[in-house]
This record gives C-alpha cells, structure tokens and sequence, in this order.
C-alpha cells in the first residue's frame, strides 16, 4: 500500500511539473536585427493608457504616445495587446513608462476587435530612462536590464537605424487640405484669366474692322 502511494505522489509530481511547464512562457534569444526584423512597428513610447478587454487569454490594451518611430508608419500613437498573464507571454508594461516596443500583427497574440498590435515578452521590449529623444547607448532604465533583444547598445542603436518624428494622422490631413484647395483655385484664375484674352483679342479684331470699313467709305 505505501508502494502505491509514493507511486502515486511521484506520479502527480510528474504531472504538475508538466502543467507548469506547458503553462511556462518560454522565448527564444533574439539579436537586435532579428528582433527588428520580426517586429511590424518599432518605436519608442510612453505608456498612457491601459484597459482590460475579455476574451482568450485575459487581453490587455495599452495606448501608447510616440516620440521616435523607427520602423513602420509614423504615427503619434500606438494602440497594442498583451496578454495579462505572464505565463501567456503577457509583457507588464507601466502607466507612465517608457519603452521601445516591438510589436507584430496582432495575429501574433490576443486578439481585440479593432487592435492592429500586439507584443510581448518574447519581443524584445526595453524599459527606458524618460526622454523623447533618440536611443543612445546606455538608455534602459535599469543597468543589465535583462531584454531578449539585448541591452541599449551600440549594436541596437545601430540596427534601429535613424528614427522618424511622430506626425498627427489629422495634422497630415488638415495640410493635404488647403493644398488642393489652393491647386484648385489656381485652375478658376486660369480659366478667368484665359477667357479675359479672348474677350480682349474679339474686341480688338472687331474694332479694326470697323476701321476699316470706315476708311473704304
């Protein structure tokens, strides 16, 4: 009888370290360019928003705004998911922190109706010092801040290239705007103007035919 029952214990221990393990969130190491490579958008951010979103695997999303982007579209904010569990491969990110974030096609993790993005822990995500400026070496928050992608280093800073300043997706209309309006306006003074010359010239021959007729009388 205690044969079976240490048997049995063994066998239930086997099983949890299993559960565990299949539950565990496991990642590759990643060098700076597979990280970039793998990523749809890079930038960095500071976190201002999060809120919860019901499905599978207990999505967050979080609201990011932009201060350099360096790859994808420009834009003044992000808005990504990650999972809430860590054993999912949630990333934790903080209000009010700053990173540079990795982030894929939302394919690549919870999805949340409406949300392009998602990221996590497998990423290659780095705390940083607050700042809007460009990387440079040394910037993580935290001295041998442990990151898939590496540190902030001369490596990073090299692959993530020259970044791009956010730009307001309504900024961008509203310049687009008074442009055509000007091109616009531009083509009314031409037809104006050119049918001015018609009406000039018309005159003109018709007061030099009178002239003439005048002159053979």
């Amino acid at each position: 009888m205690l044969r079976f029952l240490a048997l049995l214990a063994l066998a239930a221990s086997i099983l949890a370290g299993l559960s565990t393990a299949a539950h565990a969130c496991s990642c590759a190491n990643l060098t700076p360019a597979q990280a970039v490579r793998h990523a749809d958008a890079v930038f960095t951010g500071t976190v201002t928003g999060m809120r919860e979103a019901g499905g599978l695997g207990r999505p967050r999303v979080f609201t990011f705004r932009a201060d350099q982007v360096y790859k994808g579209a420009p834009a003044a904010g992000f808005t990504l998911t990650t999972s809430a569990d860590s054993a999912s491969c949630g990333y934790a990110f903080e209000r009010g922190g700053r990173y540079l974030v990795f982030a894929a096609a939302a394919s690549s993790g919870p999805v949340v109706e409406g949300v392009e993005l998602s990221s996590h822990l497998c990423s290659g995500n780095v705390p940083l010092d607050p700042g809007t400026g460009p990387l440079r070496p040394g910037d993580e928050r935290a001295a041998g801040h442990e990151s898939l992608a590496g540190p902030v280093g001369p490596e990073l800073v090299e692959v993530l290239g020259r970044p791009l300043p956010p730009v307001a997706t309504g900024e961008t209309h509203q310049a687009a705007g008074p442009l055509r309006a000007e091109r616009g306006a531009g083509v009314d003074r031409g037809w104006i103007a050119g049918g001015a010359v018609v009406v000039l010239a018309a005159a003109g021959t018709l007061l030099a035919f009178a002239a003439r007729r005048r002159n053979a009388q």
